[in-house]
């Protein structure tokens, strides 16, 4: 087998684990509770479901006149569904909820590139390594 072959396959390999890698460590997910409106979460978890949701619920609870609002960012087998005018301890509450299924969607607030942004650059760099190695 030549040198040229052997790159070649390597390259190939590396690229084909690397697409794959992301979908075999599970979903990833924001995770933080009682987050105050307009903060961000940084805390981030390996969803342990396998068919699981990235989950933000907003909490609007209104105490005497003065409303207040959390947010809630985690991971859950399920996407629960709103609740409008609940009271909890004699306070009216809504619920809103977000679910979605991919990495890192569950943020507030615009976190920069996606995963696949960041394999799609690598990606490319490798392939300029590979063909400056073929030319030379």
């Amino acid at each position: 087998m030549n040198h040229s072959h052997t790159t070649k396959s390597c390259v190939l390999i590396l690229l084909m684990a690397l697409l794959c890698a992301q979908r075999a460590q599970g979903l990833q997910c924001y995770n933080c509770l009682g987050v105050p409106h307009g903060a961000s979460c940084s805390s981030v978890t390996t969803c342990p479901y396998p068919d699981a949701f990235c989950v933000t619920q907003e909490k609007e609870v209104t105490v005497g006149f003065i409303p207040s609002k959390v947010r809630s960012h985690h991971c859950l087998p399920i996407c629960p569904t709103d609740i409008e005018n609940a009271m909890k301890l004699g306070a009216p509450v809504n619920l809103k909820t977000s679910c979605c299924k991919k990495d890192l969607c569950n943020a507030a607030v615009p976190t920069g590139g996606s995963t696949w942004t960041m394999a799609g650059v690598l990606l490319f760099s490798l392939g300029s390594v590979l063909l400056q190695t073929l030319l030379l």
